[in-house]
């Protein structure tokens, strides 16, 4: 019995004792982005964009949030796909951008060297696709280690994940911004580091559009970091409308979209917690939203994706300057086959 006992101790030892190392280490390495950076940006043509544009929002959960997945971090007990199941999910994916025909494209969690997504490249991936769209990148999550919930088994490894945009037309300036609120150490060395991808490009009679692909904190159970990066964002596009440009806000809120709440969609899943409402006193005057409001664009990930029964919401859409007319708005409803969002798609035209 003393053997046993001092073996129990021995091994809570050694985790306890390797969790402190990672910790430590990861404090040391942690991805520490400055306020303001230029993005990575490569551009193949020069059309001038025109009055009229199509525009694909998709959070594509890395290729490894597809239909059969459930997620450790949201309830569930898996850590990554399979491999055979990350490349169904990749190959289905990359079919439906092959088969749209928007002129720019906005994705998040789009993966660079991570070992959930089994090390692929995905921004190449895309670009290779896309082969005529140029294109901008910055990273939100840099982690050299996130560890599974059991030490033996699968392991979640290392991260390298973004923002990116696509365009028919050249991106003359691509900025990371850095985002406000953080969780705190040592979680914080775990999780994403929230921020915009704002590119910009000329309109055929000399506009300036400012493209936003953003994603706000998820894991935020009281709303608290969602709200600082919220009024940050009002802050920045309405100084950026008040140049006189045309600004389109899109991305992941994380947050129920206006004309939608926890009760849209039929669910026999208790609503996650994390799931809220925008802030009461966040608005814009005068700006546009461009909402689907009949068609889910995220699932719970407690478990499989099951209809009518896997808890839905909308938080993926797009804010419009009041200088842009939203002339339509859809998303595709993909049953959350690839990803645990489905893609929505806008056309905007220029007042």
């Amino acid at each position: 019995m003393h053997k046993i006992l001092k073996y129990i101790l021995i091994a809570i030892s050694i985790v306890i004792t390797f969790l402190l190392i990672l910790v430590l280490w990861l404090t040391l390495t942690d991805f520490q982005p400055p306020l303001s950076e230029k993005a990575e940006v490569t551009n193949k043509t020069n059309e001038l964009s025109p009055s009229t544009l199509s525009i694909l929002n998709w959070n594509i959960g890395y290729g490894g949030l597809g239909e059969n997945m459930d997620f450790f971090m949201d309830g569930g007990t898996l850590v990554r796909a399979p491999e055979s199941e990350y490349d169904t999910n990749r190959n289905g994916i990359i079919d439906f951008i092959s088969n749209s025909s928007a002129q720019v494209y906005f994705v998040q969690e789009i993966d660079r060297k991570s070992t959930r997504s089994y090390k692929e490249d995905q921004y190449l991936s895309f670009s290779e696709i896309l082969r005529d769209y140029n294109s901008s990148f910055t990273k939100n999550f840099d982690v050299k280690y996130i560890p599974a919930p059991t030490i033996i088994g699968t392991q979640y490894g290392s991260v390298l994940s973004g923002l990116a945009i696509f365009s028919k037309y050249p991106i003359v300036d691509s900025t990371r911004i850095s985002l406000p609120g953080n969780y705190k150490w040592p979680k914080k060395v775990f999780f994403l580091d929230r921020c915009m991808l704002v590119s910009e490009i000329n309109g055929e009679k000399g506009e300036r559009i400012v493209l936003i692909n953003t994603h706000k904190s998820a894991y935020d159970k009281g709303g608290f970091l969602k709200k600082e990066q919220l009024d940050f964002i009002k802050e920045f596009a309405m100084k950026k409308y008040s140049e006189g440009k045309y600004v389109i806000i899109g991305g992941d809120w994380n947050s129920y979209l206006p004309g939608t709440d926890e009760n849209s969609f039929q669910s026999e899943e208790e609503v996650p917690v994390f799931y809220k409402p925008l802030p009461e006193d966040w608005s814009m005057d005068n700006w546009n939203w461009a909402v689907d409001v009949n068609t889910p664009t995220n699932r719970s990930l407690a478990e499989a994706y099951i209809k009518d029964k896997t808890f839905t919401s909308v938080i993926d859409g797009f804010l419009l300057s009041p200088n842009i007319k939203l002339k339509e708005v859809k998303t595709f409803d993909l049953q959350f086959q690839y990803s645990d969002h489905n893609p929505t798609k806008i056309v905007i035209e220029l007042m």
